[in-house]
């Protein structure tokens, strides 16, 4: 019974940590990759590169979620490596803010929310 406590509330916290992902998401990416993240944003338009479908991330990875490709698309504070310059905010310096205390601690907790929100709407 205590397992099952257990497991229900694990559910429960990632429910809210998708929560907070999509609530993120809205307020950050959707401008660009719109409210369902299939990139038909109201800024998509108006950019020279079409935003990615982010719907379709683990389709295109061969079925696995590209975890690590997608915290460092969204941070984007680290090298651009083979795929050129960076078409997105850095996300990474924009919540971080000043160096405040914490302020690293903050943004990982954000990418992680968006990432854990991302991977639940994957086709």
């Amino acid at each position: 019974m205590l397992g099952l406590v257990i497991s229900s509330t694990a559910f429960a916290a990632e429910d809210s940590v998708e929560a907070a992902g999509k609530a993120r998401f809205m307020e950050s990416c959707a401008v660009c990759h719109g409210p369902q993240a299939v990139g038909d944003g109201p800024y998509a338009a108006l950019l020279n590169k079409k935003p990615a479908n982010l719907t379709l991330l683990a389709k295109n990875n061969g079925g696995t979620f590209p975890f690590n490709v997608v915290y460092d698309s969204i941070d984007g504070r680290g090298p651009s490596g083979a795929h050129g310059t960076k078409d997105m905010p850095v996300w990474g310096s924009n919540w971080k803010g000043a160096n405040a205390q914490g302020a690293e601690t903050a943004v990982r907790g954000r990418i992680l929310e968006m990432i854990i929100y991302l991977r639940s709407i994957q086709k």
